[in-house]
């Protein structure tokens, strides 16, 4: 991670434990990093005592392609998430092992069951390749390999 200022996404869940599991999987998320609920937070929040607070996810830190991302449990339930927000992972293709490491994501990505692909990796007007994926969360993610 960067000491200087940044801008990382931070995603919210249901169950942010199975969304991590997903991830690892499927997007081959690595440097994943989970900080479960503790009971004493657990009952300042009010959840339920037939709930294991250890299954729920009071912060989560990842990375896919390098990129890192961030999530939690939606212990409100009043977080939805929507189609406006889309992720977008740039590629510089002059390095040729994050280009490679990109494609072969994108390959694995489009063969899944549980990605619906908006927009084939493609040649774009302005110099880029570009691709756009739904997850099975509803999550828009862009790659552009530039």
């Amino acid at each position: 991670m960067s000491k200087s200022s940044a801008l990382y996404p931070y995603l919210t869940f249901t169950d942010t434990k199975a969304a991590l599991d997903y991830y690892k999987i499927v997007f081959q998320a690595q440097d994943i990093q989970r900080l479960p609920v503790t009971s004493e937070a657990a009952a300042a929040m009010n959840v339920p005592a037939n709930v294991n607070p250890a299954d729920l996810t009071m912060h989560a830190v990842f990375t896919i392609l390098g990129v890192w991302l961030y999530a939690s449990d939606n212990f409100n339930q009043d977080d939805k998430l929507t189609n406006s927000t889309r992720l977008l992972i740039d590629i510089d293709s002059k390095d040729q092992a994050k280009l490679a490491e990109a494609t072969q994501l994108y390959e694995k990505l489009s063969q899944d069951p549980s990605i619906r692909v908006i927009m084939p990796l493609a040649d774009q007007g302005w110099g880029t390749k570009l691709s756009m994926l739904t997850d099975k969360f509803g999550i828009t993610w862009m790659l552009q390999l530039r």
